[in-house]
C-alpha cells in the first residue's frame, strides 16, 4: 500500500468518483483508476461498487475510509510540522471563505502578511454554507472563515469572527414588495425564492432559510443570487452589507420574512488542531483573530 494509492482511493472518495478525482489531482482517470485497483489488489478488499453510474463505497470502503483519512491528516501534520521546524516560509497559503463574509478584514489582514513575506502566494476563494468547513477538513485549505456548524472542538481550533444579518429583500417592482409588515409565507411560495446551494459534499451538507414547498431558482454564488433579484425574478436572503446600499438607494426593498430561521450567521475563524502551522498561516491567523469588530465590517 502506497501513500499515492491512499490519496488517489480518498479523492474517489470524496469528490464524487473517479472523474472528479482525477480533476481535483490533476491526474488522468486512468491513472487514478489504476490506482485505486491496485490498492484493492493489495487488501484484497473491494473498496467501490461500481454496478452504478458513479461508483459507491462499499461497507469495507467506508470503514477504510475512516482509517485512510486519519493517515492522511497525520501525514499532513508531519509535513507542516517539519516545514515549521525549519522556519522556512510556506511557498502557497490556502484560506477559503464563507460566500458571505465581508471582505474588508480579511483583505486589510491580508496585505498586513504579504508586506511581511512578500513572496508567498496566497490562494483565496469561497464557498457556500458548509463548503468552507469541509475543505479544512479535507486539507485543501489552511484557515477557514466559516459558519459554527460542524465544527468539531476535539480537531479543530475556532474562535468568533463576525456575524453577518441576512435581510430577505426582493426589488422595487416585485409584487412582495408591495406587502407591508410580515409577508404570509403561502404569499411567499408563490414567488421564486432564490437559494444559494451548499457546496459541501458530504455529511455536513445543510440548507439555510429556504421555505418548503415553495417555488425556488438555485444559483451557485451570492452575485447571481444578487442579480436574479434584482432583475426582479425572485426574492431572496442576502448578506446586509451586500444589499443595504441598494436599500437606502431604493432599488431593493427589504421583506419581513418571519419564516427565516436564521438572521445573522455567525462567521468563525477555524483552523485544525493537528497541524503545525507554518509562520504565514501563523501571522494570518494572528491578523484576523486580534481584528477588531468594526475592521471586520464593510464599513469599515
Amino acid at each position: 500500500m502506497t501513500f499515492d494509492q491512499l490519496v488517489a482511493f480518498h479523492a474517489v472518495a470524496t469528490h464524487g468518483g473517479f472523474s472528479a478525482a482525477a480533476a481535483y489531482l490533476h491526474k488522468s482517470q486512468p491513472a487514478i483508476t489504476k490506482l485505486v485497483q491496485s490498492l484493492e489488489a493489495a487488501l484484497e478488499l473491494v473498496l467501490f461498487d461500481r454496478a452504478a453510474y458513479r461508483a459507491t463505497l462499499t461497507d469495507a470502503g467506508r470503514l477504510f475510509l475512516e482509517r485512510a483519512e486519519g493517515l492522511l491528516a497525520n501525514a499532513e501534520a508531519v509535513r507542516r510540522f517539519g516545514r515549521a521546524l525549519g522556519g522556512a516560509a510556506e511557498p502557497v497559503v490556502r484560506i477559503v471563505l464563507e460566500a458571505v463574509t465581508p471582505l474588508p478584514g480579511v483583505l486589510r489582514a491580508l496585505h498586513q502578511v504579504r508586506a511581511q513575506f512578500p513572496s508567498v502566494r496566497f490562494e483565496l476563494r469561497t464557498e457556500r454554507l458548509s463548503g468552507a468547513l469541509e475543505a479544512l477538513r479535507e486539507s485543501s485549505a489552511d484557515l477557514a472563515i466559516a459558519s459554527g456548524h460542524g465544527v468539531d472542538p476535539r480537531t479543530m481550533v475556532s474562535r468568533p469572527f463576525v456575524g453577518v444579518r441576512i435581510i430577505a429583500v426582493a426589488h422595487r417592482d416585485h409584487p412582495l414588495a408591495a406587502i407591508a409588515g410580515p409577508v404570509p409565507a403561502s404569499e411567499l411560495r408563490q414567488h421564486a425564492q432564490v437559494v444559494l446551494t451548499d457546496s459541501a459534499r458530504g455529511e455536513l451538507t445543510q440548507t439555510l432559510n429556504v421555505l418548503e414547498a415553495g417555488l425556488q431558482w438555485t444559483v451557485t454564488d451570492v452575485a447571481a443570487k444578487l442579480e436574479i433579484i434584482e432583475a426582479g425574478l425572485g426574492w431572496g436572503g442576502l448578506p446586509e452589507h451586500v444589499v443595504a446600499p441598494r436599500i437606502a438607494a431604493g432599488q431593493l426593498i427589504a421583506l419581513d420574512v418571519r419564516e427565516f430561521d436564521v438572521h445573522t450567521i455567525e462567521l468563525f475563524l477555524v483552523r485544525r488542531r493537528a497541524d503545525a502551522s507554518g509562520p504565514v498561516t501563523q501571522a494570518l491567523w494572528a491578523r484576523l483573530a486580534d481584528l477588531p469588530a468594526w475592521a471586520q465590517s464593510v464599513q469599515a
